[in-house]
């Protein structure tokens, strides 16, 4: 048997992919209220989450992810997180297991489907790849 998770982020990094699918379709999203912002934010967390699920509950553990799919995904984190903090809600369940989320895909090895074009996609994506200098 062996040793338990240190953390709840080591937890998560280790369940299945289709486990962390059905959680993603399932978690509420935390956004209350009926007024356009409120709607609107909910719209967009409901294609974000359609889009993870479709991707995700399709992956069988060989431990890659697409490089673009990553950046678009780190991207799409800070933008959430910046919308949850102008509307002064921060921690809820659903951003918290996008967080957790993204905790694993950066534990992933990274793919790249075209190699001379990941200079210029890290050189695009300035700021959001901590260390992305050098030769690749």
């Amino acid at each position: 048997m062996g040793s338990p998770p240190i953390s709840i982020s080591d937890s998560l990094a280790e369940a299945e992919w289709e486990t962390l699918a059905h959680t993603l379709k399932s978690i509420s999203s935390g956004i209350e209220g009926n007024d356009a912002a409120s709607k609107k934010l909910r719209a967009q967390l409901g294609l974000i989450r359609m889009l993870m699920y479709e991707e995700i509950r399709q992956w069988n553990g060989n431990g890659f992810i697409d490089l673009s799919y990553l950046m678009a995904s780190l991207k799409t984190m800070r933008k959430v997180e910046k919308e949850f903090d102008a509307r002064k809600q921060k921690n809820t369940q659903f951003l918290i297991f996008l967080k957790l989320l993204i905790y694993k895909f950066e534990k992933q090895k990274i793919r790249v489907k075209k190699p001379l074009a990941t200079r210029g996609e890290f050189g695009r994506m300035k700021g959001v790849v901590e260390n992305g200098h050098g030769i690749i």
